[in-house]
């Protein structure tokens, strides 16, 4: 079967976004859920859900403008006023409320869920955004990534003098600074984004400084399911999972592999890959019916992760979010990591 294509994997992981559980260390907060769940617990699959999750605020919405910023399609974008703003992607909105600047969201896409933003406007239906919608809320700025689209939309709005600044796609922990960075300077709050980008930035060393280096490395697949729509999927190189799957003291099996991004899940692809834990998103899980109809798929009853029932299933936005949750993401994934090797 053929690889799946960039813009194909761009649309896959777009498909469905979920909040997930984070508590920040930071005494100044937005909630975004309820109850928070524990990776203590000896239960498989182990769930990291969007429970009981803050993000850090570290600014006070104040903006010092006008601001010029180059988008990540190298348009050049001069922002005067960031009184009503449209965020078109969950991650990009966690980095707008971090900033302060959650009164002023007035419209949001479909995909982003967060709790608190529950009750403002919808601009989209799925990923494609309706221009009309974003007109109706009168915007002083849009921020998206370079995947909101489509194109048409885009340049529609910004024909209509709409200031539109999309951001870099992130796929790797060294990509998570430039995002911050340019949609901080877009809303004028460039000290601020500084100081966002130095706690993110410390909470993943910190996360990564936890990690043990002598204990053994298990081999974890990522694989990306959707059940109702017959999409089966292995993840590989850049895939995102693979960089956080790493991150958390795990072996990514599609990279060992030398996989691409996401290959066409066969069972001969899955028993090669070998793997003692398998990764999954929250929806991904639903789909198939739970832990067993995830193992029950063709191949993966071979493996050593379906002979223990070793699966983590973590909420489908905070495994590609790559923002302020993910030095936590990772000490949670690491942690879950432990639990499935070590009750083994």
């Amino acid at each position: 079967m053929a690889m799946v294509t960039r813009n194909a994997r761009l649309a896959l992981l777009t498909a469905s976004i979920f909040i997930a559980p984070i508590s920040s260390c930071s005494s100044n907060s937005a909630t975004t859920g309820t109850t928070s769940s524990t990776l203590s617990e000896s239960t498989r699959p182990v769930l990291i859900s969007a429970e009981n999750f803050e993000l850090p605020i570290v600014g006070d919405g104040k903006s010092t403008l006008p601001a010029r910023v180059t988008s990540a399609d190298d348009i050049e974008v001069t922002i005067t006023d960031t009184s009503r703003i449209i965020v078109l992607n969950e991650a990009i909105a966690e980095i707008v409320i971090s900033l302060g600047f959650a009164d002023n969201i007035i419209g949001r896409d479909a995909t982003t869920t967060l709790a608190a933003l529950t009750a403002i406007p919808k601009v989209s239906s799925g990923h494609d955004i309706s221009a009309e919608s974003v007109l109706e809320l009168k915007p002083t700025l849009v921020i998206g990534d370079t995947r909101s689209g489509p194109p048409e939309a885009i340049q529609q709005l910004r024909g209509a003098g709409v200031p539109i600044v999309l951001a870099p796609e992130v796929w790797k922990l060294s990509d998570i600074a430039p995002r911050i960075k340019l949609i901080a300077n877009a809303l004028g709050a460039s000290n601020f984004g500084i100081k966002l980008l130095d706690t993110t930035q410390s909470d993943i060393n910190q996360a990564l400084n936890t990690l043990d280096p002598a204990t053994a490395k298990p081999r974890v697949a990522f694989i990306y399911v959707r059940g109702t729509a017959s999409v089966f999927l292995l993840g590989g190189k850049e895939s995102g999972a693979d960089e956080m799957i790493r991150s958390a003291g795990g072996t990514d099996v599609g990279t060992d592999l030398d996989l691409a991004a996401f290959t066409p899940l066969t069972s001969e692809s899955i028993v090669n890959a070998n793997p003692e834990i398998i990764v999954v998103t929250t929806r991904g899980l639903a789909s198939v019916g739970g832990i067993d109809g995830l193992l029950d798929l063709p191949g993966i009853a071979q493996t050593p992760s379906a002979k223990t029932r070793a699966v983590v299933s973590i909420d489908d936005d905070l495994l590609f979010s790559f923002g302020p949750r993910t030095g936590e993401l990772i000490i949670r994934l690491a942690q879950a990591f432990e639990i499935l090797t070590t009750e083994n």
